[in-house]
């Protein structure tokens, strides 16, 4: 039953080739055998794990390629009976097989630790389940697989989210896609071909999205009762936490059900990737990472024959401490871990026979020269497989220029911290000079191609020829890069840290020639990467102020691509990682992801906390927690999490004294404690605590004001002001202090206007000065002031398109534009002028258009829209 039913390649050593030398890791493969023949089948995850290189992600591709088979009742018995002290037996019996004793066993492997291209992103919360989604479908098409739950709250969530630019047949299996695409070509004039979002947005413009839903709904066979259920949760912070639960429901339907296969194996690789950089954080932080993956897990009913195989780094029980996690635990009874070590010596010979090292003298040096452990009994050692693999590489590599190397040669046994580096000195001694610069050059890369080789070639001062290459990608310490398209390979990570460690010339001139490369191409994700290998700060600085400017302008798609190398950066100090989180949490508050925007702002604020241990008085990462914490206080207001929000404030005002109290005079400070008391302001403005709300906006322009005594000219403080006072005045509004409210609106503008004499094309001031003027024109038209209401709105309309004469597609002013057209137009048909509020309202209609084409997901934009649609249609 689920968990939640519980209470509580030439002669190569790399690619296909690998899998063929695999040795046998004979217990392994009888306990997968088991996990498929048993009946009643086992309710437990099979989880591997152990140290890096130990060969746990070939145990996979093994038991993958290999192992999953189904035998008959007859010969499964006599499997069966074979004792475990003869698991060799069992093993080879099950990987040699004739196909008339066994049924194929349908698999799919979802590896964590693959580079994210385009919608393809493995960690991902809604994309992973994707992929897994079209693989599932891919490796069953014989079966047929249904999702139609999952698939139809997918379209639900596309069609309010629209972060996706993929086709419809790139993100859904075939069947999937013969099955909508007709329905939408029905209501939008779009090519199948179209991007998902543009064919829901041309549902949307159409007014057609409920018929299209039905009819979806009604093509993927859902109830009106589960279609219901899906369209009532919250998109952001309700239907993603669903998806696990909404796919393991599908997939239990299905393998409960007649035409399905005796048992599905699913395998899960390098599952430490969910973590990377953020592997210290503690607690719920540290068991978010993989939050969505548990709730899949525990979802899974295993007794309808779901296998899954999970392998990583890490103990699930001991170290990941599933079974303690703070939400969707899975208890230790559901996990069978089991440590990957390392090869035996007659597995170790056994490797080396493949690969044509049979001289017994030769053999055993090399596998005591490989080992982890001294041993005076040769039957004692333990072999780690990447070393041997190295060994068997200096042993081919010096074979292929006609020389053989001795037992002696592997006489001098270096230390086990020394060892990587010892062995892979070894090996490169033995290729010529070319292939040993290549070699450390393309460590610095995090794939390359042959193109990219010659290219560093040309850069490193190497030469670069296919012959090689191809001798290059033959060791074993090359991998093929699967999604990066055919022909890509990476240097094995222990080998990449390694250069890296120790700074090698050969490696940090090809992180130079990679840079310039990529900056060339107008790659600045890659860029970024390698700006950071050579500069660790220089390259977080970057990544932070291009990321900050992606998200300003709305260009979505290079904030995903400096996510994608975000988990490789090197970032190494506390205030950096909380810098670096709190705008990985603007990102994900922006596009109203708020579950991963709040734990960045708690990362955040985790990381400033743990930088003033160090050092209490630090001003920068006392300013900064309380940025962090202000940013968490907004998303927290925005859920309605009201005290939480305020407590938020209140910390933020807190860390900002601090700093104040150690240099009073600091205008930057000074400004980000007034941003933190006008929206403490506005929270008790709406929630009706009228007296709190007056007193935190005066404190919060009379921090502006101490700024501003300090630096008159300083523009980030009159902006701020000006939105303080604007706060303010919609306070007083609101309690009917009209002229008082009028006041505060002048005095808003006033400060807003002598930001923009000092730096006119200030595009956050503009924003700020016309949501003001537009405020203004509201109060002015209840009180029936009706032109002075008019000439604010047009003031107002005229700011935004100062703004979009700068940033075309920026979409605070696409919006706040069209909002300000829409009063407008409400005042003309107030005073009986109707054509001009039609086409006052038409404007905004436009305008609100492209701030959805820009940024779909922002609901409350589309609900203006729709609203002010529908009275247009009247």
């Amino acid at each position: 039953m689920p968990i939640d039913d519980e209470d509580f390649e030439s002669e190569s050593i790399s690619g296909d080739r690998k899998l063929e030398l695999f040795t046998d890791r004979y217990e392994f493969t009888r306990r997968f055998a088991f996990y498929l023949n048993e009946d009643p089948a086992r309710q437990q995850i099979l989880y591997f794990y152990g140290d890096g290189g130990n060969g746990k992600s070939l145990l996979l591709q093994h038991l993958q390629f290999h192992c999953c088979k189904r035998f008959s009742p007859q010969v499964w018995k006599q499997l069966h009976d074979i004792p475990e002290s003869q698991a060799a037996q069992v093993a080879d019996f099950v990987r040699y097989a004739e196909p008339k004793t066994y049924t194929p066993i349908p698999a799919v492997r979802h590896d964590f630790g693959l580079i994210p291209i385009k919608e393809d992103k493995p960690q991902d919360r809604f994309y992973g389940l994707l992929m897994l989604r079209r693989n599932i479908a891919a490796a069953t098409k014989k079966y047929k697989f249904k999702f139609p739950n999952y698939d139809f709250a997918c379209f639900w969530y596309l069609l309010n989210k629209g972060e996706s630019q993929a086709t419809l047949n790139q993100l859904f299996p075939d069947d999937v896609a013969e099955l909508v695409v007709p329905i939408i070509e029905t209501f939008a004039d779009f090519p199948v071909v179209a991007q998902a979002v543009a064919v829901l947005k041309g549902i949307d413009k159409l007014g057609g999205i409920k018929r299209a839903m039905k009819l979806i709904q009604n093509r993927l066979g859902v109830s009106d009762e589960k279609a219901e259920e899906i369209r009532r949760l919250d998109i952001d912070t309700e239907l993603t936490d669903y998806f696990p639960k909404l796919f393991a429901g599908d997939l239990n339907a299905t393998m409960a059900g007649k035409n399905k296969p005796d048992r599905l194996v699913m395998l899960f690789d390098t599952h430490e990737k969910m973590w990377d950089e953020k592997r210290n954080s503690q607690g719920a932080t540290f068991w978010y990472q993989d939050e969505w993956f548990r709730r899949l897990l525990r979802a899974l009913d295993y007794k309808l024959g779901i296998v899954v195989v999970v392998a990583g780094r890490e103990c699930p029980v001991t170290q990941l401490r599933w079974p303690n996690a703070s939400r969707f635990p899975i208890p230790a009874d559901y996990i069978d871990a089991q440590l990957v070590w390392h090869l035996s010596p007659d597995d170790a010979r056994d490797y080396l026979h493949k690969v044509k090292i049979d001289k017994a003298d030769l053999a055993d040096a090399v596998i005591k020269y490989a080992s982890v452990n001294p041993a005076d009994n040769l039957e004692n050692l333990q072999v780690h497989p990447f070393y041997l693999g190295l060994c068997a590489d200096a042993v081919l590599a010096e074979r292929r220029r006609g020389i053989e190397l001795l037992s002696s040669d592997f006489a001098r046994i270096p230390k086990l911290e020394n060892k990587t580096a010892e062995l892979t000195d070894r090996l490169l001694s033995y290729v010529d000079r070319e292939v040993r610069s290549a070699v450390h050059s393309l460590s610095a890369g995090r794939a390359f191609d042959e193109d990219l080789y010659v290219k560093l070639g040309s850069g490193c001062h190497f030469q670069a020829s296919s012959a090689n290459f191809e001798m290059l990608t033959g060791f074993s310490f090359v991998w093929k890069s699967q999604k990066r398209g055919d022909n890509w390979y990476r240097i094995h990570d222990l080998l990449r840290r390694l250069d890296a460690d120790r700074h090698h010339p050969k490696t940090r001139r090809a992180h130079e020639v990679l840079e310039g490369h990529y900056r060339e191409v107008g790659n600045a994700a890659e860029a970024i990467f390698h700006a950071n290998r050579l500069d660790w700060q220089r390259g977080v600085e970057e990544w932070k102020e291009v990321f900050d400017e992606a998200l300003r302008k709305s260009r979505y798609k290079e904030c995903e691509a400096l996510l994608e190398v975000r988990d490789e950066l090197w970032i190494k100090s506390d205030y950096w990682l909380g810098r670096v989180s709190r705008s990985e949490g603007n990102y994900y508050a922006w596009l109203a992801r708020y579950v991963e925007a709040r734990q960045e702002y708690l990362e955040a604020v985790a990381a400033y906390n743990s930088a003033l241990l160090i050092a209490p008085d630090d001003i920068h990462a006392l300013n900064n927690k309380g940025n962090a914490l202000q940013s968490l206080g907004d998303l927290q207001a925005k859920l309605s999490e009201f005290e939480a929000a305020k407590q938020s404030y209140f910390d933020a005002i807190v860390a900002l004294n601090s700093a104040l109290l150690i240099v009073p005079d600091d205008i930057d400070v000074f400004k980000n404690k007034g941003i933190a008391l006008k929206c403490l302001g506005n929270l008790q403005a709406k929630l009706s605590e009228f007296e709190a709300a007056k007193l935190s906006y005066s404190e919060a322009i009379a921090a502006y004001n101490s700024a501003l005594l300090i630096a008159p000219d300083y523009i980030n403080a009159l902006n701020n002001k000006g939105n303080a006072l604007r706060g303010l005045g919609d306070w007083q509004a609101r309690l009917s202090e009209f002229e008082a409210a009028k006041q505060s609106y002048f005095d808003a503008i006033a400060a807003l206007n002598s930001a923009l004499l000092i730096a006119p094309d200030a595009i956050c001031v503009l924003n700020n000065k016309g949501i003001a003027l537009r405020c203004l024109g509201d109060l002015q038209a209840q009180l029936n002031e009706f032109e002075a209401a008019k000439q604010s709105y047009f003031e107002a309309r005229a700011a935004y398109n100062s703004v979009l004469l700068i940033a075309p597609d920026d979409i605070a002013a696409l919006t706040n534009k069209g909002n300000a057209l829409r009063c407008l137009g409400d005042l003309q048909e107030k005073l009986s002028e109707r054509q001009e509020a039609l086409k006052n309202w038409q404007e905004a209609l436009e305008m609100f258009d492209r701030s959805l084409a820009i940024a779909p997901n922002r609901n409350w934009v589309r609900n203006w829209r729709d609203s002010l649609a529908a009275r247009i249609s009247r």
